[in-house]
């Protein structure tokens, strides 16, 4: 009898389980994704802060300055993109598991009707 109990017991939790890792995944994976991104901006704004102090007119650093950002740019874009990606992956597959969970209790009702 407790077996059959803890059975139903696992099997009505198992969407829950399944969300919570894939929620686990996302976020280790997003934060992953923030780390690197953080290392990519340090070590570009080092860069750039190397290469100004070596600019001897306004028109070169400028032109240093111009650089920078245009990679800033596409570095943050590029995160933006990865970023958007992961969660649009996780959010399709959280509706996925909801919505198998949510035919498994349909059809359970169908028989017990």
């Amino acid at each position: 009898m407790f077996d059959k109990i803890n059975e139903q017991l696992e099997a009505s939790t198992k969407p829950v389980n399944e969300l919570a890792s894939l929620s686990m995944a996302t976020i280790q994976d997003l934060a992953e994704k923030q780390s690197a991104l953080f290392s990519t901006l340090l070590s570009s704004s080092v860069s750039f802060v190397e290469t100004a102090g070596q600019q001897k007119d306004v028109m070169s650093l400028a032109e240093a300055q111009k650089a920078y950002l245009e990679a800033l740019q596409s570095t943050l874009t590029d995160s933006a993109k990865e970023a958007y990606t992961v969660v649009t992956s996780a959010s399709e597959k959280a509706g996925e598991v909801i919505k198998g969970a949510s035919e498994e209790v349909a059809s359970k009702l169908k028989v017990a009707v």
